[in-house]
């Protein structure tokens, strides 16, 4: 009884063992997990040479890239005859150096209004010439800035050339808030002149509308700066202005001794600063710089009055109440008393400025 008993024992246990509600029995059979574990070894295989691929993929178009690049290069790609057939300038005369453009011709276009990105420049065309420009202060946010550069943050209402005729007449307008500057350029041409002329500047600036009861001021800076370095003369020390001035001299190859003047009717304040520098483009910081310095140390918007050794660079202040109107002549070609300055600064200023300008207003209507 007792061995029997240990039987049933013993087959009641494996019994139970193998009974479907058992954790065991509810385990896979071993050839579903050694299925399983297969399939998880190829998905790691796979994923591990897609890797390898891509990566052989990127390797080969970077291969590619370098071996046509360097066929390109050296010109193995393409055959000869594919090549442009012109590789050289095109053996003839620059249009420039033309019989046809030489001459009264070229001399008639040496000085005008070349410059561009500025309001208002003049120079002339060779590589390192004689540069005359404009500044003046505006107001933008009840502070005085620099305007001397076209910038599109200057809000001005309108700038531009009004009427030009691209050789020896033009005449542009700037407006900002009450003010106006309009500026008209004119050349004059004849025996005894410098090459390319004599030319004068007219500044007239006014309030906006017709409302001259509201008196205020406005600050022009005129410039002129030689690109070559040579050295300026300064016509007078301390500008004591009395209707006419000589405001800077001073000699070039192209054109010979020159000198710039300043006319005006009106009452006028002046001031000056020069300075040696190669460049010109920072025109407006050495202005700014300069009238920052005086107005910490006297408390005056004004130049200094100063110049540097052997300056090739002055800029004039010019202030006056609104409105006013300021002629800057250019003489060229001087040689001592025969060179009749005076009769030639009467010529481009005053009424002989204006006799130029209508004249040249008329040519200009009638070729259009």
């Amino acid at each position: 009884m007792t061995g029997a008993s240990r039987r049933s024992a013993r087959g009641r246990i494996k019994s139970s063992s193998l009974s479907p509600g058992s954790d065991e029995g509810s385990a896979y059979p071993p050839s579903i997990r050694r299925g399983k574990g297969k399939e998880l070894v190829s998905i790691g295989a796979f994923k591990t040479n897609l890797k390898i691929l891509v990566g052989l993929i990127i390797l080969g178009i970077i291969v590619i890239y370098f071996v046509i690049n360097r066929l390109v290069r050296h010109g193995l790609l393409f055959d000869e005859s594919q090549k442009p057939r012109v590789i050289t300038p095109f053996p003839a005369p620059k249009v420039m150096d033309l019989s046809m453009f030489q001459g009264e011709h070229k001399e008639s276009l040496y000085w005008g209004t070349y410059r561009p990105h500025v309001y208002f420049g003049v120079r002339a065309r060779t590589p390192l010439s004689l540069v005359a420009g404009l500044m003046w202060l505006g107001v933008k946010d009840e502070m005085y800035v620099m305007r001397h550069f076209c910038e599109n943050s200057d809000d001005l209402s309108t700038f531009g050339w009004r009427e030009h005729n691209g050789r020896d007449y033009g005449r542009q307008e700037l407006v900002e808030n009450d003010m106006v500057i309009e500026t008209s350029f004119v050349k004059s041409k004849g025996d005894g002149l410098g090459y390319g002329g004599d030319w004068a500047v007219r500044i007239d600036v006014k309030n906006k509308g017709l409302n001259d009861d509201v008196k205020r001021s406005a600050h022009l800076f005129f410039y002129l700066a030689d690109e070559g370095g040579n050295v300026l003369n300064l016509g007078q020390d301390g500008l004591d202005f009395q209707g006419s001035s000589l405001l800077v001299s001073g000699s070039r190859e192209d054109v010979g001794d020159w000198q710039i003047h300043l006319k005006s009717q009106n009452q006028l304040e002046t001031h000056y600063s020069g300075f040696k520098t190669p460049h010109i483009y920072n025109l407006s910081d050495l202005v700014q710089q300069n009238l920052a310095l005086q107005a910490r140390k006297f408390g005056r918007l004004q130049l200094s009055d100063t110049s540097e050794d052997s300056s090739n660079i002055y800029i004039f202040q010019i202030s006056g109440r609104l409105p006013f109107t300021i002629d800057i002549p250019f003489i060229s070609g001087i040689k001592g008393e025969s060179s009749n300055v005076e009769k030639r600064l009467t010529s481009l200023t005053v009424c002989g400025c204006d006799f130029h300008l209508s004249l040249s207003m008329e040519e200009l209507l009638l070729r259009l």
